[in-house]
C-alpha cells in the first residue's frame, strides 16, 4: 500500500505540473519583452497561513497535493514562492525570511521584481520544479524533505533552520544567515539564467567556462583541475579567495564566491560586527570582514573594486539588475499586511527592559488594517507576558489593556509564543506597550496608529 501511495502521490504532482503547464504555455524571450510593461505581478502581503487556506488562496501551486501538511504548519507566499514552517517556528521568523527574499527579488521595493526572468525562475526552473523555502527544526528534518520522492519531483528547496532568520540582527551588525542561503537561491537562478556570465560549468569540463568562472579561477590562483593536497586546499601566494571546506566541491565554490563578492560589493560585508550568536559587545567595526578574511581578503566595496576587477565589473558595469541593497528584511514598510518582530527582556541597569528588533523599547508606527507580531519565544521572556494599553503610565501597570485585535499564542519565553495585533479601525491614534507583571520596561514609548491611506 506505501508503493501504491507513492506512485499515486508522484502522479499527482506531476500531472500538476503538466497541467501548469499547460495554463501557463512557454513563451519566447521577444514575446516576454513585448509583454513586459502590462505585467502584474502579486503584492506580497506576508500572511502567515494554516495549509486548508493556503491551498484555498493557491490552488493552481502544483506540489500542495504531495504531503507538506504532514511537516509543515504554516504557510507564506512571496513572489511566487513558497514558504513553510514547521510547528511552533516563530511567526516573525517566517515573516522575516519572506522579506528577505523579496528585497533580493526586488531592490527598490515597489512590488515589481527587479528583473523578470529571476521572478520566472523561481515558478519553473529549467526542470520544471517551483522554489520552496522551508524552515525546520534541524538538519534531519531538511533531509527528511530533501529526500520524498513525492516531494522532490516538483519542488527545489532552500532550508532555513532555527535561528537563521535573523529578525532584526543585521540592524544590529550581527551575521543574519538569511541573506546568505537567499542570495544563494537568487543566485543560483542568475547562474541558471545567464549562463555566459554567471553559469558552472562542469568540473570534468575544463575548456568551459563562464565570466563568473573564469574570475573564480583567477581569485583562487588556479583553475579547477588542481585538487586537494594532504586533505586541504593549498592555495598560492596572491590569492584572495582562499575558501577551506574541502567538501566545497567546484559548484559550492563558485556558489560561495558569488556571494562574497555581492555581499561584499552592496555593503553588507563591511556592514557587520560580527558572526552569528556572537554578543554585541565582542564585535567591533569590521568584525565580519576579519572573521572572512582567511576565506576572502576584500573587506569593502573600494577592495573589492581594487581587488576583483573582473568580478566587479560583472556584478556592476553589465547591466544585471542583481540585487542592490541590504535586504534588512523590512521590506515594504506598513504598504504590506504583516509585520513581524523578535522580543528579548535585558537588564539595563537596576530595570529589565524590553528589547525589540535588539532595540530599547522603541516607538513604532502601525497602520489600521495591518497586523503585527511580537514573538516572545526568547528564554528572556519568561514571565513577562507583552500587552498593549490605550492610555499611558497608568494602563502600562497593568490597568485597562486594550485587547481589540489582541489575540496571544504560548506562553512567554517557550518557543513559537507571541503576542499579535491586527489594527482595528477605530483604534485610538496612540498606543502603548508594557509587561503585564512588571512596571517601567517600556520607558516612554508610543505606538502612533495612522490610517490606511498612509504608509
Amino acid at each position: 500500500m506505501k508503493r501504491l501511495w507513492l506512485c499515486v502521490s508522484i502522479l499527482v504532482c506531476h500531472m500538476a505540473v503538466v497541467a501548469e503547464e499547460a495554463d501557463n504555455p512557454a513563451r519566447t524571450g521577444d514575446q516576454k519583452e513585448k509583454s513586459e510593461p502590462a505585467r502584474i505581478y502579486p503584492k506580497p502581503t506576508f500572511e502567515p497561513m494554516a495549509f486548508e487556506q493556503y491551498k484555498t488562496a493557491y490552488p493552481n501551486i502544483p506540489g500542495l497535493a504531495c504531503g507538506l501538511e504532514k511537516q509543515f504548519d504554516t504557510f507564506m507566499h512571496v513572489y511566487g514562492v513558497t514558504f513553510a514552517a514547521m510547528p511552533n517556528t516563530p511567526v516573525p521568523e517566517l515573516i522575516h525570511a519572506g522579506k528577505v527574499l523579496a528585497q533580493l527579488m526586488d531592490s527598490d521595493q515597489d512590488f515589481v521584481p527587479d528583473d523578470p526572468k529571476i521572478y520566472d525562475f523561481h515558478l519553473r526552473d529549467q526542470d520544471g520544479k517551483r522554489v520552496i523555502v522551508i524552515l525546520v527544526d534541524n538538519k534531519a528534518f531538511d533531509n527528511k524533505f530533501s529526500q520524498d520522492k513525492r516531494a522532490e519531483r516538483v519542488w527545489m528547496n532552500q532550508a532555513l533552520r532555527p535561528g537563521h532568520s535573523g529578525v532584526g540582527h543585521s540592524r544590529d551588525g550581527e551575521f543574519d544567515v538569511s541573506v546568505e542561503e537567499l542570495f544563494h537561491r537568487v543566485g543560483n537562478a542568475y547562474q541558471q539564467i545567464y549562463w555566459d556570465d554567471f553559469g558552472t560549468p562542469e568540473e570534468e569540463e575544463p575548456e568551459r567556462s563562464s565570466t563568473l568562472s573564469r574570475a573564480l579561477d583567477k581569485a583562487r590562483g588556479m583553475d579547477r583541475t588542481v585538487k586537494p593536497v594532504g586533505g586541504k586546499w593549498v592555495y598560492p601566494k596572491g590569492a584572495w579567495y582562499t575558501y577551506g571546506a574541502v567538501g566545497c566541491k567546484w559548484e559550492c565554490q563558485i556558489g560561495e564566491y558569488f556571494w562574497m563578492a555581492w555581499s561584499t560589493n552592496v555593503g553588507y560585508h563591511e556592514l557587520l560586527t560580527r558572526a552569528r550568536d556572537v554578543p554585541k559587545e565582542e564585535g567591533k567595526p569590521g568584525g565580519w570582514a576579519e572573521n572572512c578574511s582567511d576565506e576572502w581578503k576584500p573587506a569593502n566595496r573600494a577592495e573589492f573594486k581594487k581587488i576583483d576587477k573582473a568580478l566587479y565589473a560583472l556584478l556592476n558595469e553589465r547591466g544585471y539588475k542583481l540585487p542592490s541593497t541590504i535586504p534588512f528584511g523590512e521590506y515594504g514598510g506598513n504598504r504590506v499586511k504583516y509585520h513581524g518582530y523578535e522580543v528579548e527582556v535585558r537588564r539595563n541597569g537596576a530595570k529589565s527592559r524590553f528589547f525589540i528588533n535588539r532595540k530599547q523599547h522603541p516607538d513604532f508606527t502601525f497602520k489600521r488594517g495591518n497586523t503585527y507580531y511580537f514573538d516572545q519565544s526568547l528564554k528572556s521572556n519568561a514571565g513577562h507576558a507583552f500587552k498593549f494599553s490605550a492610555a499611558g503610565k497608568r494602563t502600562r501597570r497593568g490597568k485597562l489593556e486594550y485587547s481589540y485585535g489582541v489575540t496571544t499564542r504560548g506562553r512567554p519565553g517557550s518557543r513559537g509564543s507571541y503576542t499579535k495585533i491586527t489594527v482595528a479601525a477605530d483604534a485610538p491614534d496612540k498606543l502603548y506597550y508594557y509587561c503585564e507583571s512588571h512596571p517601567g520596561m517600556t520607558g516612554e514609548s508610543v505606538i502612533t496608529i495612522v490610517n490606511s491611506g498612509k504608509n
